[in-house]
């Protein structure tokens, strides 16, 4: 069912909405038990569930699957190269199937999208004026004042990170120390959600969390920090479900990262198209970097983001300053960082600062923008 404009759910209307029959859960934990399969977790809607066991438990459990460990270099997977079948009462309460069984992981080396440049020589003489983007940049293109801030206790935003990138309270105390003199702001962020590793900071990890909270200032500011991977890549359904087991989330989430559809298995998609749907009807806004190619048709459009220009859809949807940046990453200020990586958390931060204004008047929150834009 369609969703009024700003009638959002709450998590536990949403679980009445798309939990499962008690059927099917019967069904699917009585198959679960009968093998032994226990260690189980289901996400707080329902609609997901999450077992470990070992390799022989699967394959009593999957007939047909046959797993061996498969090495290449320091990294290792284990996989069925045999298909897998479930007993026919199973097929019509199983939606997403089993993942992780057959796919290898991509070949391609998985990567932030933020990058820096090595020198300045191919800028011409166009870097002589050009001092890079800093926030006080931003704020005044982005007509700005000293009175857009974040005025509200309960409004949050948040950043995703993935790919062991990891961001250190200290490097945004400097960053805001050296670029943050104009506008009220905020030194720390609020809260982590995940594992929050040690070691260097990350380039894209300190990128985001400066100018989310450089254009979104004085807003609180979570992130959500993904340490594990999928084939290789972001593992952005473990980051969805997180989401569906939390009650109380920032409006706003600003994600940096990409996966090339065409790495990816069909059911995958789907069960994270579904995610997506699932955050939109809660009121949650989630902007993701294009890309510095665009919607990432090389190769004769191999990938499923071909669709944008067969339906004449713009894209991306929005666009904002993305060359040049000013960064402090393990202490030091980095010039030159550029990437849609940058321009996704300034306007993640324009839009939780819109909703601070509308949440003053009494309004809910953007939600699902598209139909806004």
């Amino acid at each position: 069912p369609r969703v009024p404009a700003g009638k959002y759910l709450t998590l536990e209307q949403l679980r009445d909405l798309v939990r499962p029959s008690p059927a099917t859960l019967v069904t699917v934990l009585k198959w679960l038990r009968s093998h032994g399969v226990e260690d189980c977790r289901s996400v707080a809607t329902l609609d997901f569930l999450e077992c470990g066991m070992a390799a022989s438990t699967a394959e009593r459990l999957l007939p047909g699957a046959e797993f061996h460990r498969y090495v290449k270099g320091q990294r290792s997977v284990v996989r069925s190269p045999q298909p897998y079948s479930v007993p026919e009462e199973l097929a019509e309460h199983v939606d997403f199937g089993i993942g992780g069984l057959h796919r290898f992981p991509a070949e391609r080396s998985a990567v932030s999208r933020a990058w820096a440049k090595e020198g300045m020589e191919s800028r011409g003489q166009r870097a002589a004026f050009h001092l890079g983007v800093m926030p006080s940049v931003i704020r005044k293109r982005y007509n700005m004042t000293k009175g857009d801030i974040g005025l509200l206790p309960n409004n949050s935003q948040a950043c995703a990170q993935f790919l062991e990138q990891y961001f250190h309270q200290a490097d945004l105390a400097v960053f805001m120390k050296l670029f943050g003199s104009s506008f009220a702001h905020r030194t720390e962020v609020d809260r982590v959600v995940g594992h929050q590793g040690q070691g260097r900071a990350g380039l894209e990890a300190s990128l985001d969390v400066e100018y989310i909270m450089s254009t979104g200032a004085n807003i609180s500011t979570w992130v959500f920090s993904n340490a594990g991977r999928h084939e290789s890549q972001e593992p952005f359904l473990a980051w969805l479900l997180l989401l569906s087991n939390m009650s109380a989330l920032p409006w706003v989430h600003s994600v940096s990262y990409g996966d090339d559809e065409d790495s990816l298995s069909q059911v995958y998609l789907q069960r994270v198209n579904v995610e997506f749907m699932k955050a939109a009807a809660r009121g949650l806004t989630v902007l993701f970097a294009s890309g510095d190619d665009g919607a990432g048709c090389e190769e004769g459009g191999r990938g499923g983001n071909h669709g944008p220009f067969r339906s004449g859809r713009a894209y991306p949807d929005l666009a904002a300053l993305s060359d040049n940046y000013w960064v402090v990453t393990n202490r030091l200020p980095l010039p030159w960082v550029s990437g849609t990586s940058a321009s996704t958390p300034v306007v993640a931060g324009m839009l939780a600062l819109i909703n601070d204004r509308r949440l003053q008047l009494g309004q809910p929150p953007l939600g699902f923008l598209n139909p806004a834009l």
